[in-house]
């Protein structure tokens, strides 16, 4: 019996300039619904969706 071996991805992670950020998940077919995220004070925020980190360029 063999098994299958499976990679896991890391999220990606965008370096951005302000702390409200949006994330389609790529778009299209494969996207999911736009949404609409604000870091607050914090530096890094993650989409819920697909997990794709936004963060605040140092």
């Amino acid at each position: 019996m063999t098994k299958n071996a499976t990679t896991i991805r890391e999220p990606e992670t965008v370096m951005v300039n302000t702390h409200s950020v949006s994330c389609d998940g790529g778009g299209g077919a494969d996207g999911h619904p736009k949404v609409f995220m604000d870091m607050g004070q914090a530096d890094e925020v993650s989409c819920k969706y697909c997990g794709k980190r936004f963060a605040i360029k140092s």
